[in-house]
C-alpha cells in the first residue's frame, strides 16, 4: 500500500472517551442473477451471511450525525478516506456528517503492526473493548488480520434517544413495533499497514466505508467473493487490481439497511432488508 502513516503513539488519546461461532460460507455469486425468485435467494443470502447479527434483537443502524476521526496517516492521504465515507453515507441516504469541531465516533487508526496496536489497546485503555462479546474479542486478537474493527451499540427506546435495557424492557403493546431500536453508537476501525501493503488506499477506503456504517461480520474478509468490497482481502487476483468501489450488493445493502423500520423484530428486518436489496439491484 502506497501511502505514509506516523506513529501510533497518539492512538490512545483519541480513543479516550470512546465509550453463536459462526463461519460465513462464499457470500454470493459475482454477479446478481435479474430473474426475482433467484435474486431474492441471492440478497437473503447476503443478508444472512454479511451482517454480525448474533445476539442482537434488531440490525444496528447509525442515528447520529458521522464524524470522522483519522491517526496514523499522513494528513495528505485523509481526504480520500473522507471522501469514499461520504459516499457510503450518501448511499445510506439518512447519513449526515457532523460540523467541524464534533466529537469522533468512526474512528479509522493505521499501524505499521496491528497486531502490536491491538495488544497495547488492551493493556492500557481495556475499556473500549467492555461491550464487546467475547467472540468478537477473540476475532479480534487474532493475528495477521488486515483490517479489524468492532462497534459500540445502545439500545433505545424506538423514536426517542433514551436508552434501555432491552432485557428488561417493556414496551408499548403493538403488533408492529418491538418498542426498541439499536443505536450504532461508534465504530473503531484498525488498519494492519503491512498486512495490507500493495492494496491500493482507493480500495481500503472503500473497505473501511463499508464497515463504518453497518455492523459486519469480521470473518467475511475470509469468506467473501469479489462481490462485495468485503472479499476484497480473500481476492486470488493481485493486489494492485482490487476492486476500487463498493459493489452493487454492498451499496444495495447499505441502501436497504437504512429504509427499513428500525424497531421491529429482526426476522422481519432481515426478509424487509432482502426485499429491499432486491429492489435495489434492479433498478441500478
Amino acid at each position: 500500500m502506497r501511502y505514509a502513516f506516523r506513529g501510533t503513539a497518539l492512538l490512545f488519546l483519541l480513543l479516550g472517551n470512546t465509550p453463536p461461532d459462526q463461519k460465513p460460507t462464499d457470500i454470493i455469486v459475482t454477479a446478481p442473477t435479474r430473474v426475482p425468485k433467484e435474486l431474492k435467494k441471492q440478497t437473503l443470502n447476503f443478508v444472512r451471511t454479511v451482517p454480525d447479527t448474533a445476539e442482537q434483537i434488531h440490525f444496528s443502524r447509525r442515528d447520529d450525525p458521522f464524524c470522522v476521526r483519522i491517526a496514523g496517516l499522513d494528513p495528505a492521504y485523509h481526504a480520500l478516506i473522507r471522501t469514499k465515507i461520504r459516499d457510503a453515507a450518501r448511499v445510506a441516504s439518512s447519513q449526515k456528517e457532523a460540523p467541524e469541531g464534533c466529537k469522533p465516533n468512526i474512528f479509522v487508526i493505521l499501524s505499521t503492526d496491528g497486531d502490536a496496536l491491538m495488544e497495547a489497546l488492551k493493556h492500557k485503555k481495556p475499556s473500549i473493548f467492555n461491550a464487546q462479546p467475547l467472540r468478537k474479542f477473540d476475532e479480534l486478537f487474532q493475528s495477521k488480520k488486515p483490517v479489524r474493527w468492532w462497534h459500540v451499540n445502545e439500545a433505545q427506546e424506538s423514536g426517542t434517544d433514551t436508552p434501555v435495557d432491552a432485557a428488561t424492557f417493556q414496551p408499548k403493546a403493538s403488533l408492529i413495533s418491538s418498542g426498541v431500536e439499536v443505536d450504532l453508537k461508534s465504530t473503531v476501525i484498525v488498519v494492519d499497514v503491512n498486512q495490507s501493503n500493495g492494496y491500493p488506499l482507493e480500495s481500503v477506503a472503500s473497505y473501511i466505508s463499508m464497515v463504518a456504517f453497518a455492523q459486519i461480520n469480521g470473518a467475511t474478509q475470509e469468506a467473501a467473493s469479489n462481490s462485495s468490497i468485503l472479499g476484497m482481502f480473500n481476492d486470488t487476483r493481485p493486489r494492485n487490481a482490487a476492486l476500487r468501489n463498493l459493489t452493487v450488493w454492498d451499496r444495495a445493502y447499505l441502501h436497504a439497511l437504512y429504509k427499513i423500520a428500525p424497531d421491529r423484530p429482526i426476522w422481519q428486518q432481515r426478509k424487509r432488508l432482502s426485499a429491499a436489496m432486491a429492489e435495489y439491484i434492479r433498478e441500478n
